[in-house]
């Protein structure tokens, strides 16, 4: 007997479907081909030549030109970039300043050369030359001219004589900052070596001129003067000096006189003043007054044997000095004749006979006490 056809055709389906037990079913495995990528990185290299020029410390003075290299091995093509404080200066041959027309580039074929014209102070710090990705890096320093001014800014310092006497200056400009040191107006070095100093005591030797020198390394220092002026009780001298002619002999008293101030100078004779033209010359701080007194003995071709010296021609000539701050006076004795270790001389040579020498102060300028000293014939 055939089987129907309905039959066989379930068989057949049910062989290829997967049984099912109630609502479960059987897992299922997929099977999925895997994929491989495969990813490719390019690397390119950037040129950096080496620096020819090695990096340096400019020392430049104010006002020359500053000269700046940087050469390398290879340029390759390259452009040099110069910059400063994080601001570029020159690309190629190209400036980017403002004040450009001071700066410069010269280009060779292996780097250049950045020349900043007439240095200022401004231009000194770090100049970076800069190829691609490797940098030169340059310092440069100005040295500014230094200028300094006395204190008081008068260059005059006026003290009496026994007081402090402060000298100072002041440094107004310059740069690396300078150092001091102090000389005398004959440029005798003294170690002083502030820009303030002080004499504890000032002595009329302290008077004169004095030099404040500020030196940093510019080709001349800076100089500042001061004039130290001491008052001071008069000082004299008083010699005496034979002037010959054919007929006469002239005595000269010469009286030489240092005082701060200027003092006035008188002569006396006898206690009493006389009007006298009298031969004065200065020389530094001393002044020296020349009394002439004419016909005090015979010239060597006067053979008048009457002739005698009068008597009012002998006596105490005195020479007087006075300032603000007190008086001196020296005085000499004119006398006929005398004995010398006790040997008479000739009567036609005068002897002359130093008898005091005192300094009177003013009352109320009490410096020293009063001196009088007498000095030995002569």
């Amino acid at each position: 007997m055939k089987m129907p056809l309905l039959i066989r055709i379930f068989v057949v389906f049910a062989h290829s479907v997967p049984f099912l037990e109630g609502c479960k079913s059987k897992p299922s495995t997929t099977t999925t081909p895997s994929t491989t990528t495969t990813t490719r990185t390019t690397t390119t290299t950037v040129y950096s030549p080496t620096f020819a020029s090695d990096p340096r410390t400019f020392v430049v003075n104010e006002g020359n030109n500053i000269t700046l290299p940087c050469y390398v091995d290879d340029l390759g093509g390259l452009q040099i970039i110069w910059e400063r404080a994080n601001k570029t200066l020159a690309v190629g041959d190209t400036v980017y300043q403002e004040d450009g027309n001071r700066v410069q580039v010269q280009n060779r074929e292996n780097g250049s050369t950045i020349v900043i014209r007439e240095a200022e102070e401004k231009d000194a710090g770090e100049y970076v030359c800069k190829v691609s990705a490797a940098e030169l890096k340059h310092t440069v320093k100005i040295i500014v001219r230094p200028e300094v001014e006395p204190v008081p800014k008068s260059g005059l310092v006026t003290v009496k004589e026994g007081e402090p006497a402060t000298l100072a200056c002041n440094i107004t400009r310059g740069n690396n900052k300078p150092y001091i040191n102090w000389e005398l107006e004959s440029g005798y070095p003294i170690f002083w070596f502030e820009d303030i100093y002080t004499i504890p005591e000032a002595g009329r030797w302290s008077s004169g001129v004095y030099r404040c020198k500020a030196n940093n390394g510019w080709p001349e220092p800076a100089t500042a003067e001061i004039r130290l002026e001491v008052q001071h009780v008069p000082t004299l001298s008083l010699t005496p000096s034979l002037g010959y002619s054919h007929y006469w002999t002239e005595l000269i008293l010469i009286c030489s006189v240092t005082a701060f101030p200027l003092a006035t100078v008188e002569w006396y004779k006898d206690g009493q003043m006389m009007e006298v033209e009298e031969d004065v010359t200065t020389r530094f701080v001393q002044v020296t007054h020349r009394l002439h007194l004419k016909e005090m003995g015979q010239g060597y071709r006067n053979d008048n044997e009457t002739w005698v010296l009068e008597q009012d021609r002998l006596g105490l000539y005195e020479c007087r000095a006075r300032n603000m701050m007190g008086e001196a006076s020296l005085a000499m004795e004119i006398i006929r004749s005398c004995d010398l270790d006790g040997h008479p001389l000739d009567e036609q040579v005068r002897c002359f006979k130093r008898v005091n020498k005192i300094e009177k102060l003013v009352p109320a300028q009490l410096v020293n006490n009063t001196k009088v000293t007498n000095d030995e014939e002569d």
